[in-house]
């Protein structure tokens, strides 16, 4: 996680406000010295994204996740269908319920040492 929130504060004049970051709820964030701040609550839950965007339907949003989500249903996804949705997958990470219900997602490599 350090290092994507490095590569997030360096684009941040690219990031449009507010910026969320998101566990078992969405929650306001912002990266301080390097840091993500915010009140979420810990965990992976993909569905409180789609519902969020279901509801806010932002023209497009970028979720970055390791991918270990729930499991989703077809209308989470359908609800959130207005919003341009794509996933970064960490490397590490598992893209399989985001291929299962057709996220369109990217799986970063290694970082080149």
């Amino acid at each position: 996680m350090p290092l994507i929130v490095a590569l997030l504060g360096q684009l941040t004049r690219h990031i449009r406000r507010p910026f969320w970051a998101f566990s078992n709820i969405v929650a306001p964030a912002r990266i301080e010295g390097g840091v993500l701040i915010s009140d979420t609550t810990g965990g992976t839950s993909m569905g409180c994204v789609l519902e969020h965007l279901a509801k806010t339907r932002p023209a497009a949003a970028v979720v970055v996740t390791d991918g270990y989500i729930e499991t989703l249903t077809k209308q989470q996804v359908a609800a959130a269908s207005a919003t341009r949705l794509h996933v970064i997958v960490t490397r590490d990470g598992n893209p399989a319920e985001l291929t299962r219900v057709g996220l369109a997602y990217t799986q970063l490599s290694k970082v080149p040492s």
